[in-house]
């Protein structure tokens, strides 16, 4: 196994000016950052790529709350960022501490299996292990040292009363949505010890595990449901199997969580897919119609539209097309269109006295 230890440096002051949304503290906590990058001689994309995906996501969310601000010193507070690579699962892993003096260290993680994927599809899986890391890194803290229910040095005590309503109150939140609340109280019910705390500590870290994971999932897949917007349908499949892909990362020692992750990246497959018929379909109508109206005018002139020519027709035509560019030859003009709804290209050929679609 090789490590690469790369100390990062980031000297921007108006980082150290960060206001906080969410806590009594007055300042945050200064921090010394450095990565550690550690494989099994795999790489699903190279360094920098991995680095640029996973951690500057989480330092941009570790910093945007106002519990941390990041600068160049030996005598900061430390954060360390590991990423481990697990070439046969095929599951890379990003694991946060935070060092603070006179404080316990905390730990934060998040993993995720990018079996099967292609280049965009593993770096969009590295933002979320950076984002979802730094996020319960973020809560963790907040929960555990800024406004603890107890000392900051003690667990939080065992109150069968008062620990069930703070669980109860953690899914209530949950079901609205309100997740960065609903993991601050679940973290804080985690670590409650004492006498009768431990079934619902047991809970509230396989919530924090498992059960915010998949809530969230599922709230995506109905989004996407519910949305007409092809652009929003996408991203709505794209968070929802990243999240299903995190609980099999995560829960790879639970069978039937694996085989519910996995039926739902199937349904999340075969969205993608109908999706992506939808908008071809989508892009084809339109390249139908902007090529009958290219056909009419050149029956007319007996000449290929140019550039301004065509741009006229379409804006008149009000369809959701932009012209992107046009390329003369002696053996054709070549039209290039982008259809906006859906972002995807197709093009026209004028030559031999027709209008052809080319893709």
């Amino acid at each position: 196994m090789r490590i690469f230890k790369v100390p990062v440096i980031i000297n921007r002051l108006c980082m150290l000016l960060l206001f906080s949304a969410v806590s009594v503290n007055a300042q945050p906590y200064v921090v010394s950052t450095e990565i550690n990058i550690s494989n099994g001689d795999w790489y699903p994309l190279p360094e920098e790529d991995m680095k640029a995906a996973a951690v500057d996501t989480a330092l941009a969310e570790l910093t945007k709350g106002g519990l941390f601000s990041i600068i160049e010193s030996s005598k900061a507070n430390k954060l360390d960022l590991d990423i481990s690579l697990i070439g046969p699962a095929e599951t890379a892993k990003l694991t946060i501490q935070v060092k603070l003096k006179g404080q316990p260290t905390y730990v934060s993680t998040a993993s995720i299996s990018v079996r099967g994927m292609g280049f965009q599809g593993i770096y969009n899986a590295f933002e979320h292990i950076g984002l979802v890391a730094a996020q319960r890194l973020n809560d963790k803290t907040e929960a555990l040292l800024v406004r603890p229910s107890s000392g900051p040095h003690d667990k939080i005590a065992a109150n069968n009363k008062e620990l069930q309503a703070q669980y109860d109150e953690a899914q209530r939140l949950k079901r609205q949505y309100k997740y960065k609340s609903s993991r601050i109280l679940f973290e804080q019910v985690a670590a409650a010890s004492g006498k009768g705390s431990e079934r619902l500590s047991a809970l509230a870290k396989d919530e924090l595990r498992y059960g915010l994971t998949v809530f969230e999932a599922k709230q995506w897949m109905v989004a996407m449901g519910s949305s007409a917007n092809p652009s929003a349908i996408a991203t709505s499949i794209q968070k929802s199997e990243n999240l299903y892909r995190q609980i099999l990362a995560e829960n790879s020692d639970s069978l039937i969580r694996t085989q519910e992750a996995q039926a739902a990246l199937d349904n999340l497959s075969v969205s993608r897919n109908a999706l992506k018929n939808v908008l071809r379909a989508q892009t084809l109508m339109a390249a139908s119609s902007v090529r009958m109206m290219i056909q009419q005018q050149y029956m007319m002139t007996g000449e290929c539209p140019n550039k301004k020519e065509v741009s006229r027709y379409i804006s008149d035509m009000q369809t959701d097309v932009t012209i992107k560019s046009v390329i003369n030859s002696p053996e054709e003009t070549r039209y290039s269109f982008t259809e906006d709804k859906s972002g995807n290209p197709f093009s026209l050929s004028c030559a031999n006295q027709r209008i052809s679609v080319i893709n």
